[in-house]
């Protein structure tokens, strides 16, 4: 009986743990432009606590909170076991921000806080707190909220917007004065009327809340700002030449320009200050719309330690572009606002397992932009690829694209997502693309490069270069002086597939006959150019092209002496993905050293690290179900903690050298 009371107790803490991060989720609205997700239990757990606290305190965060020395993170009132959120929203007018986490002891969180200011009561049972112009906090006995506005310049750029609140835009000139006494009035009665105008997104709630407090410094008042008159202004046709040159005509003109400027200023801040307490009153009174449960769930979803979401990726495209309806654009008849992508949502998510550290991000494809990508990706890579892997590798990029569908599939793609931008043009770049799509041979196109590609760095070799210096004679009259000096520099090949390798070689034989390039036992040699420091060459192996800047390793490959041991974890990400690009970090000291690069002390440390690391690696691979996904891992030295608490030790580590 007592077991089954105990397992009904954890089910239904589970079930509270659950709600409680669900409930913080809710408040997050549904026109969320950009959300992120903070895993704090995992975050702690696996940067070790101990640690964490031990950084706080080295960094002086206790000291200057007013908090025991003796204290840590579990004593910040703060509940480490909550996922916490950060969020923008935009409208056309302003951009707000908010941070919210949860909290455990109210009293413990306040101590934080009595630098800021003495905490007043708000609304719907919350208390706020001082802070910097064009912020708030708010808090109760379950949750923190940290909220923040900045308005859009673009928005009170337009001038009749600018008007309608009030806002003159002067330049550092005289008025006519006989216009001066109606532009005053204007400008008066225009503020005067900022009390009164809403924007469509900013109307008063009609659900009536608690009447809120004011907080923090008082910002100056619209109404204020109405009252300020601006000096004189003389009338620059009725200034003698010697007025005008006096400097205290210039000064008064200079004054009234700074006191518009300063009008201007307290109107757009106090604009700000106005929405920001309506954004504020809105979000605590529960009046808008949550984040709906399908956003919700790709937010929360095997959450690892820190996760970024974009419900659309679209609209932040277009957010973007602030000047989509500018003069240019118009005038070339672009409309940026029928541009079109085919994205749908974005995730990055960051991950630790282990000591090997990862960014997995991920974007969502409309159905027919998922079945382009692909038909476009649908291609594996050379298995023949496999042996120029090795031991001596440094590095490495292999990408696979199906070039016969990339050919065939382009003009269609070009022709639905971009040629909306065009407006009236939109029917030749159809028709031009049409072309296009005709005058190709995709599959001829295809037996010259598939499109499989391999880019190797193995190792270093020394280079003779040819420079230019110059010699002066007793007059320091200059003479040149052809020089050659050793580089040591890494030894890269570009190789990829061609089955049909008629139209290249012919190619290579017209560069030999032009005297462009010479060829020797097979391999082409092309001397160095005058934007070039040394001469390239281009083997044909098999059905291999391949392109390097050192004849000996291609040498090497004609004549099959490449016995090099294969390094396994390379092989495995070029066989597996249909893009990678890795570099060995244990190798790279050793290559910068023979190269003669000197790194400054500040780096000589962490360079030497570089010895226990493993590979850094870029991979994807292409379009599961209907997105697109692309990963970045890092492999940290192996310690019992893990990647982050790693990483926690070398920021120590620096902290203790000052």
């Amino acid at each position: 009986m007592k077991s089954k009371i105990i397992l009904v107790g954890l089910a239904c803490l589970s079930f509270g743990t659950s709600v409680k991060a669900q409930d913080l989720i809710k408040q997050i609205p549904e026109d969320a432009e950009m959300i992120a997700a903070f895993n704090v239990k995992d975050i702690v757990q696996k940067a070790n606590a101990n640690k964490l606290n031990e950084l706080l305190q080295k960094a002086g965060f206790f000291e200057k909170s007013g908090i025991s020395a003796s204290n840590d993170i579990k004593n910040l009132g703060v509940d480490l076991s909550q996922t916490a959120y950060f969020y923008t929203r935009k409208t056309d007018s302003i951009s707000f921000t908010e941070f919210i986490f949860s909290l455990n002891n109210r009293g413990q969180f306040e101590k934080l806080l009595h630098e800021a200011g003495e905490p007043k009561a708000f609304a719907n049972g919350y208390t706020s707190i001082g802070l910097k112009a064009g912020s708030m906090l708010v808090y109760n006995d379950r949750v923190a909220r940290f909220i923040s506005a900045t308005t859009n310049t673009t928005f009170l750029d337009n001038d009749s917007i600018a008007s309608r609140y009030g806002i003159k835009k002067v330049d550092y000139v005289a008025r006519p004065a006989d216009d001066e006494d109606a532009w005053a009035d204007t400008t008066v009665a225009a503020v005067d009327s900022v009390a009164e105008v809403w924007d469509e997104d900013e109307k008063p709630l009609a659900v009536p809340v608690a009447p809120p407090v004011a907080i923090a410094v008082e910002p100056d008042t619209i109404a204020a700002a109405a009252t300020e008159v601006l000096p004189p202004v003389v009338d620059i046709a009725g200034v003698d030449a010697v007025e005008m040159h006096d400097p205290s005509y210039y000064d008064s003109l200079y004054t009234a320009y700074e006191d518009q400027n300063r009008k201007n200023d307290s109107i757009r801040n106090s604009l700000r200050d106005k929405w920001l307490l309506n954004e504020v009153t809105r979000l605590l009174s529960g009046s808008y719309k949550s984040l709906s449960i399908t956003d919700q769930a790709k937010v929360l979803k095997n959450l690892g330690l820190v996760r970024l979401y974009v419900p659309r990726v679209e609209d932040l495209y277009r957010g973007l572009m602030p000047y989509t309806t500018s003069l240019p654009y118009y005038y070339m008849g672009i409309k940026l606002d029928k541009f079109k992508t085919g994205y749908q949502d974005g995730l990055l998510d960051l991950v630790q397992e282990g000591n090997v550290l990862k960014l997995k991000g991920s974007v969502g494809l409309d159905k027919a932009l998922a079945e382009m990508t692909k038909r476009m990706y649908a291609r594996k890579p050379n298995s023949k690829f496999s042996k120029y892997l090795t031991d001596k590798t440094l590095g490495f990029f292999n990408v696979n694209i199906n070039s016969e569908a990339y050919l065939r599939e382009m003009p269609a793609y070009m022709a639905k997502y971009y040629s909306g931008l065009l407006g009236p043009q939109q029917d030749v770049v159809e028709w031009g693309l049409m072309a296009l799509e005709i005058a190709l041979d995709e599959k001829a196109i295809a037996q010259v490069m598939p499109g499989d590609h391999l880019v190797v760095v193995n190792g270093l070799r020394k280079f003779k270069k040819d420079y230019i210096d110059y010699t002066y004679d007793d007059d320091y009259n200059a003479t040149e002086v052809k020089k050659t000096k050793e580089e040591t520099l890494p030894v890269f090949i570009w190789m990829f597939t061609s089955k049909d390798q008629r139209l290249i070689k012919k190619g290579l034989d017209m560069a030999v006959s032009k005297q462009v390039g010479q060829v020797y036992d097979g391999i082409y040699a092309f001397s160095k150019q005058k934007a070039k420091d040394f001469p390239m060459y281009v083997l044909l192996k098999e059905d291999l092209v391949m392109v390097s800047n050192d004849s000996l390793s291609l040498n090497d490959i004609r004549q099959n002496k490449m016995n090099a041991p294969a390094n396994k974890d390379f092989v495995k990400l070029m066989k597996q993905k249909k893009m990678s690009a890795a570099i060995d970090l244990q190798k790279l000291p050793t290559m910068l050293k023979e190269m003669g690069v000197t790194p400054g002390k500040q780096w000589e440390t962490t360079l030497e690290q570089l010895n226990q690391y493993g590979s850094t690696a870029i991979t994807s691979k292409g379009v599961v179900g209907n997105r697109a996904e692309v990963e970045m891992s890092t492999r940290l030295p192996q310690t019992n903690d893990g990647a982050i608490s790693y990483l926690l030790d070398q920021i120590l580590v620096e902290l203790n050298k000052k």
